[in-house]
């Protein structure tokens, strides 16, 4: 009881900061307090809060006491009003033997009081004659009324000593009428037959009195027979009955706004208050459609139903317009909203509900705000920033980032803020959380309606794969445990993800075959038409092409790795099948360039470049070939005809260059002449040095070709018939030869040739041709025949007659000798040892047929 009269008076205090106001608000505050508070005590607890009031709000200082209060004038303005009023009235009531004087004494002193603290406006009525001249007009009459008005009726009815009982009642009668003018229905007494309306047409917030009430009780209880205590002891014991039997606050209107209201109510967000209007309306209505309903009034039932609806209807759209936006609006607007979804779905599946009560639309309460749910997140998707790809070529990559941010934010949001407003049992988190993933969906699937380019779809492929369900987005910390990406469905479907891997490896080989153009043409640039010598890189001529294709070809498996092994496969067939027809098209390119090329050093530096080039090309593939071995094969197979092709080149370069001087050998002016055989020393020496610049196993393989060819080259001349050594001559041509043969060996053992082999051709030919004594020619045959087994008749003949042998007994001997040796059965012919099996015999100045 103690604290409800505190809280009363520090309302009070409070509420007295408007001098002009005092009775207004005091009142209402008193009212609300004990209608708020005061619910459980009993009557005779009341009383004792409206004494305790009356002791503490009412205290006056004398007339002899200074205010002491630091604020002066404005304290003691606060303290008057209508608690200097309620002092003196209760002082009255506590006065038990004293008459109509003192009272009119009390009354004097609070008029003189609250004429010097408020001024003429307070207290002062205008006559009923007289118009107000306020210039505020009719806020003004009424700031000057309430107490004023009050107490003007009450010095009237206090200062007529001797009139009896019909001037009170005259008295209160007009006080009664002055508080309906003023307050409105909520301060008029019982039984008063005015309108309940106040001045601005809106309902007042003092309900069924307050101490407007008060006060006319306790005038009624001052008027009753003879002023006696026992009168006023029934006004006061009338007036805490009144007070306890005041209902609640909050009690349900008895009849529904307008239509007009309501839809005003719904547009501006008071949710709560509107929702109970039309389940108000809605159950008159439902009572006038179970009436028989005559003829005439079934076209006003018709526009009610109408009306009916279109409020539903706006408040379905008012609620799903909160919901949807609820990350933007403020927790109470959401918190009102959602009481209404809860309630009536609750009201929907619970069948103690009658129809009346419900508010039913086209869709389920829940349905509506899982759609409405559904819209909002969907809205917050699209409005995540996308760029053009004119202003950034990494627009969707972008994007792709701050729509994942995006849905952190907003779910983390969801997960702090909105479920909060929610029961517990209502799925929020849940629900939100398929919205977004089903939004999400959709939203990735319109952008694979356009048209993209290879990294964009790479973009697209690692962002849903990666980082969609890591712990960059659902994955989150922020989300957990409410998110639980183990229990989510893919976010696009095998046919889908199925066709972007297809698309992606689609735009990877368009790219790659461009960018192996654009480097041909570089190479092409660069190095040919400006006849630049190759780079040298450890030694070696190098070409920056490999460089390029490789790292290119390891970053596109890389990345398509990330995503999956299946688009590893697929990205490593697509760059074999590239690279395969890259390596072709560069060779053909670059012979068109050789023939019209005149600087054959250069052709050949270049040539080596190449080869060195595609050589490590090859070996880097030879990494995926568990991965993707038919692929890897095939373009190793073409890699090696290219490398080959490269070196054919050098080959055929070298078989030029010494050609003509080969030409020269084996002939009269060679045996007095050196000249031709160092030109072909000098060409290999060239030769040499080039080679040196090649990586092996092409080093190996190109020295080993060119050793065979020079042996060829110039055995071959032996063969050709074009001299046959006469009057001993054979001798010196066998001692050349002898000493040539060494040379070449000494050559190519210094290159590192390893066709050892080969260094005993020349060698056999030169002790063929030195023998002496014909006879001893046989025992030559053997040894030359176990290294070259590929010899035949018409290669020993070409010899005999280089010999100066034509024909004879000598030579039959020795050419059956080479028939038998040929088919005996313990002849192992080397197949990779053919010499003489490649060089051609001229049939031209034949020896005599054999027989």
């Amino acid at each position: 009881m103690d604290s409800l009269a505190a809280g009363v008076k520090e309302k009070a205090t409070i509420c007295s900061t408007n001098p002009f106001e005092d009775a207004e608000t005091l009142e209402q505050v008193s009212l609300e307090s004990m209608e708020n508070g005061g619910e459980n005590l009993d009557s005779a607890e009341k009383s004792g809060v409206i004494g305790k009031l009356g002791s503490e709000l009412t205290s006056v200082p004398s007339d002899s006491e200074e205010p002491t209060s630091p604020e002066g004038q404005k304290s003691i303005l606060q303290r008057s009003s209508l608690g200097r009023l309620s002092s003196r009235l209760w002082s009255g009531l506590r006065k038990d033997g004293e008459g109509k004087q003192e009272q009119r004494k009390s009354v004097s002193e609070d008029q003189s009081e609250r004429w010097r603290l408020s001024g003429s406006e307070l207290t002062s009525v205008p006559s009923d004659s007289e118009e107000p001249k306020s210039p505020d007009g009719p806020k003004a009459l009424l700031k000057r009324s309430g107490l004023g008005r009050l107490s003007s009726r009450l010095r009237s009815g206090l200062g007529k000593d001797g009139e009896g009982k019909q001037e009170q009642l005259k008295s209160v009668g007009e006080d009664q009428s002055a508080h309906r003018i003023l307050s409105g229905p909520e301060l008029s007494v019982p039984g008063d037959t005015e309108e309940n309306k106040s001045p601005d047409g809106s309902l007042s917030p003092l309900k069924r009195g307050g101490l407007g009430r008060l006060s006319s009780k306790i005038l009624s209880g001052l008027r009753k027979d003879g002023d006696g205590k026992q009168g006023q002891m029934i006004a006061v014991a009338e007036i805490r009955a009144e007070e306890v039997e005041t209902p609640p606050k909050h009690k349900e209107p008895e009849e529904p706004l307008s239509v007009m209201e309501i839809h005003d109510l719904i547009n501006k967000g008071v949710l709560e208050e509107a929702h109970l209007h039309l389940l108000l309306l809605k159950k008159e209505l439902d009572a006038e459609t179970s009436k028989t309903v005559q003829e005439g009034a079934q076209s006003e039932l018709l526009r009610k139903t109408k009306d009916m609806e279109l409020l539903c209807g706006a408040l379905r759209d008012k609620l799903k317009s909160i919901v949807k936006d609820s990350l933007n609006n403020a927790e109470d607007l959401l918190t009102n909203a959602v009481k209404i979804i809860v309630e009536e779905d609750k009201k929907e599946h619970d069948p103690s509900y009658c129809e009346a009560s419900c508010l039913k639309g086209p869709q389920e309460w829940k349905e509506l705000w899982r759609e409405a749910v559904q819209e909002g997140v969907r809205e917050r998707i699209a409005s995540v920033p996308i760029a053009k790809r004119e202003d950034n070529q990494s627009w969707l990559a972008v994007h792709l980032a701050l729509l994942g941010k995006s849905i952190v934010d907003d779910l983390g949001s969801v997960k702090i803020m909105v479920q909060k407003c929610y029961p517990q049992d209502f799925g929020v988190c849940d629900t939100y959380v398929a919205s977004s993933h089903q939004a999400v969906s959709s939203h990735l699937q319109k952008i694979m309606q356009q048209k993209l380019e290879v990294n964009e779809w790479y973009a697209l492929l690692n962002w849903t794969i990666n980082c969609y369900e890591s712990d960059k987005i659902m994955g989150n910390l922020v989300l957990k445990p409410e998110v639980n990406t183990e229990s989510m469905d893919p976010l696009l479907d095998k046919d889908t993800l199925e066709n972007m891997k297809k698309n992606y490896s689609t735009g990877l080989q368009v790219q790659l075959k461009h960018c192996l153009e654009n480097m041909l043409n570089i190479e092409s640039e660069k190095n040919w038409e400006t006849e630049d010598e190759p780079e040298i890189l450890n030694g070696y001529y190098h070409s920056e092409i490999q460089i390029d294709i490789t790292e290119m070809i390891h970053r596109y498996v890389a990345t398509s790795r990330e995503i999956g092994t299946d688009l590893e496969e697929r990205v490593l067939c697509t760059c074999s099948e590239e690279v395969k027809r890259f390596s072709r098209q560069f060779h053909n390119t670059f012979m068109e360039w050789r023939t019209s090329s005149s600087n054959s050093a250069l052709q050949k530096m270049h040539s080596i470049a190449y080869i060195n080039s595609f050589s490590n090309i090859k070996t880097e593939m030879d990494k995926y070939k568990e991965k993707c071995p038919a692929q890897i094969e095939q373009l190793n197979n073409e890699l090696d005809k290219v490398i080959q092709d490269f070196g054919a080149t050098l080959l055929a370069d070298f078989i030029q260059e010494t050609e003509p001087y080969f030409k020269k050998l084996m002939t009269k002016r060679w045996l007095s002449c050196e000249d031709d055989f160092e030109k072909i020393t000098e060409i290999i020496e060239n030769h040499s040095e080039l080679y040196k610049k090649m990586k092996q196993p092409c080093f190996q393989k190109c020295v080993n070709d060119i050793h065979y060819n020079a042996v060829k080259g110039y055995i071959t001349q032996i063969m050709k018939k074009n001299y046959s050594c006469k009057n001993r001559k054979h001798e010196r041509a066998a001692a050349k030869i002898k000493v040539e043969s060494e040379a070449l060996r000494s050559h190519f053992d210094d290159m590192g040739t390893t066709s050892k082999w080969l260094h005993s051709a020349a060698q056999h030919l030169s002790d063929i041709i030195g023998v002496k004594n014909k006879k001893d020619i046989k025992e030559t045959i053997q040894p030359l025949f176990s290294d070259f087994p590929d010899i035949s008749k018409e290669h020993v003949s070409a010899v005999l007659y280089f010999r100066g042998i034509t024909k004879g007994p000598e030579k039959q001997a020795i050419l059956r000798l080479l028939q038998e040796l040929k088919h005996s059965p313990d002849t192992n012919v080397n197949r990779s040892r053919l010499l003489f099996g490649a060089i051609v015999v001229p049939k031209t100045n034949a020896c005599l047929p054999l027989t």
